[in-house]
């Protein structure tokens, strides 16, 4: 059967010169395609899974990551990729315009894979992490187990100098940085899919432990003041238990029923010692998610699709804080919250395709929510939006596509800024504020695509938010400063994508992917009643990529640079902050010395590059209060390698 209109299909001989190992590999290779893994952290379930469908279906887990599912699925058990764009019958988009759908090999297949990888440091340092994986699969009967266990580091772990100087340029202290962190987890994930009650169902588990040391020591080398040492740690511990069944209706008709319960724990400590001060900071959390989704899909005809179902969801944070300065117990608002939700969703979605160059996508969804929080003062709050969305794909021809979209969406609250929290590196502290409210934004986005040469697409676009209750910083009474709403925004965005294959310039296998995007953001500063741009906005961002296979797919080689981060800003209420990141480079090797075997080496940081930030501190609200001090640190991780060994047995 040919693919639907919009649907480029991408077989084994698309990566048959290649030594991709996994199907991330063959899914960060697809022309034009931006991988996003979605965001797992946010509540239910829907537009939040990512953007590749695995056998036509999102994953029936949010805690297993898109990335980690895709790189333990490996290139051989891979039959195709179909890259959808703008919708395809039976395809749940996820309100998305381009989806990935990776279809798997259904002849029967066992696999024993190890999996070791490591970071190896400047400083001698050795990162591990271990994965042992079991993998059978039979035509729809897949059964699936994998263990990982590592004991790395972050690019928290740094050194640097920062400077303090008054508001004439005095140099008032001059310090030494020392960071260091360590992440050590374990987690453990099954898997099985089998034919019951005459549908398919899949089963996904996991359990998680995460122990996460820090500790910032701070040395005094010029000027007057003390030195200091900053230590805490965070445990936590989570589950996940997911369950995905789909039944076919007759030949139109489709069900699909998702299920979803996430458990949490987590236990933070810090202690901060300034020159003899001593401050504390602890926090006691637990976290729940409970997700029921119904989906009915129905296709009349080959041009009209309908679908139609809801969303259910209760999601709970209980949370304890406690600070005191100098071991005196200091009150913060909102120290004690337990904050509940309980969510509702009913959407529906017409897909019409009157010709193989037009579809129209035209969908609404109603959310229904009630959010309660019991703190230093009981709220309870009910929510009620209507979400339309419309999307039309014209393709004048083959190589060209054009995408238009028009889209209210809701954003979810944060239950963590319900409370309170500290910057242990930093010494700061942020008060909880339970009067928050949603951001609301109207969306309106015009993309165009184009396809050349086989392997090479570009894609302009650009896009227009105006968004309500933007959610920033707002003062508190007592002095202290917490999220909250501060009115209206707007934010436009013109980016481009690149995917240029050499084999016409006479160099075969290789290419050139680059991306860039230039944003601008303009919202009321609560304070000083002017227009700036929003809280860590980056105003502009750009990378790009050179890749080349070779020895008949044995080996691939790639060189990654990102133009760094300009001058991204945040605005508290004593307090203004910049941050800027030099440009990276890394390369990378891939060898498949046999087909059960890849070896890929990476030498990354290569620049060495720095981390700046600068602080303006002040004795009160910035837009009135004198300056404190003006503070710059500058900090860089070094180089490092990258190692990994992946063998099927």
């Amino acid at each position: 059967m040919p693919p639907a209109a919009g649907v480029l299909v991408y077989g084994p001989e698309f990566f048959a010169n290649t030594a991709l190992p996994t199907a991330l590999d063959m899914v960060q290779r697809l022309p034009g395609f931006t991988l996003d893994v979605g965001n797992g952290d946010a509540r239910g379930i829907a537009g939040n899974t990512g953007n590749v469908l695995i056998d036509g279906k999102p994953p029936a887990s949010k805690t297993d990551g898109l990335g980690e599912i895709l790189r333990r699925i490996s290139a051989g058990s891979v039959a195709r990729i179909e890259l959808i764009r703008g919708g395809a019958p039976g395809i749940d988009m996820q309100g998305r315009a381009v989806i990935a759908n990776v279809v798997l090999k259904r002849t029967a297949s066992t696999e024993k894979l190890i999996n070791f990888q490591s970071y190896i440091y400047r400083d001698g340092y050795v990162g591990p992490d271990l994965t042992l994986q079991y993998a059978r699969r039979d035509g729809d009967r897949r059964d699936e187990v994998s263990l990982e266990v590592l004991s790395d580091r972050t690019n928290y772990t740094n050194h640097g100098i920062r400077t303090r100087e008054d508001a004439a340029g005095n140099l008032l202290q001059r310090h030494r940085l020392d960071q260091w962190d360590r992440d050590r987890t374990a987690t453990l994930r099954a898997s099985l899919q089998r034919a019951v009650g005459g549908g398919l169902l899949t089963v996904n588990a996991r359990a998680d432990y995460f122990d996460y040391p820090t500790s910032l020591t701070v040395t005094l080398l010029e000027g007057r003041g003390s030195s200091g040492q900053a230590i805490d740690i965070t445990h936590q511990w989570k589950g996940e238990l997911g369950a995905n069944w789909t039944k076919s209706l007759g030949e139109k008709s489709e069900v699909e029923l998702i299920a979803l319960q996430r458990l949490g724990h987590t236990g933070y400590d810090s202690t901060t010692n300034a020159g003899g001060f001593v401050s504390t900071f602890g926090q006691q959390s637990r976290n729940g998610e409970s997700v029921f989704r119904p989906i009915l899909r129905y296709k009349p005809s080959k041009a009209l699709s309908l679908e139609g179902g809801g969303e259910i969801a209760y999601n709970f944070l209980d949370n304890r804080t406690a600070y005191a300065e100098q071991g005196v117990p200091v009150a913060l608002p909102d120290e004690k919250v337990f904050v509940s939700e309980v969510r509702g969703e009913l959407f529906g979605l017409a897909r019409w395709q009157p010709s193989s160059r037009v579809t129209l996508e035209a969908g609404m969804r109603t959310e229904v929510s009630r959010i309660a929080s019991d703190g230093d003062t009981d709220r309870a709050r009910s929510f009620f939006y209507p979400k339309p969305r419309l999307q039309l794909t014209l393709r004048p021809n083959a190589r060209d596509q054009v995408r238009l979209r028009a889209e209210q969406s809701v954003s979810q609250l944060d239950f963590n800024n319900f409370v309170a929290a500290t910057e242990i590196n930093l010494g700061t502290v942020r008060a909880g504020n339970g009067d928050l409210v949603p951001e609301q934004t109207l969306t309106l986005e015009a993309v165009y695509e184009h396809r050349f040469w086989g392997k090479g697409a570009l894609e302009l676009s650009a896009k227009h938010e105006a968004t309500r209750h933007v959610i920033d910083y707002i003062p508190l009474e007592g002095g202290y400063d917490a999220i909250g709403n501060i009115g209206n925004g707007t934010r436009d965005t013109v980016g481009s994508t690149l995917t240029l294959p050499f084999d016409k310039l006479g160099i075969k296998n290789a290419r050139l992917r680059g991306s860039a995007s230039v944003v601008r953001s303009h919202v009321t500063d609560p304070l000083t009643g002017e227009r700036r741009r929003y809280t860590n906005e980056q105003p502009f961002t750009c990378s790009g990529s050179f890749s080349q296979d070779l020895f008949g797919g044995r080996f691939t080689y790639g060189v990654y640079a990102s133009c760094g981060q300009p001058d991204t800003r945040l605005y508290r209420i004593a307090e203004f902050r910049t941050t800027q990141v030099e440009p990276a480079l890394e390369v990378y090797t891939i060898w498949k010395p046999s087909k059960r075997l890849a070896i890929r080496v990476d030498a990354g940081n290569l620049l060495n590059a720095a981390r700046t930030y600068d602080r303006n501190l002040y004795t009160g609200e910035r837009n009135v209060a004198p300056l404190l001090y003006r503070e710059r640190a500058t900090q860089r991780r070094g180089q490092y390698l990258y190692v990994q060994f992946r063998r099927t047995l």
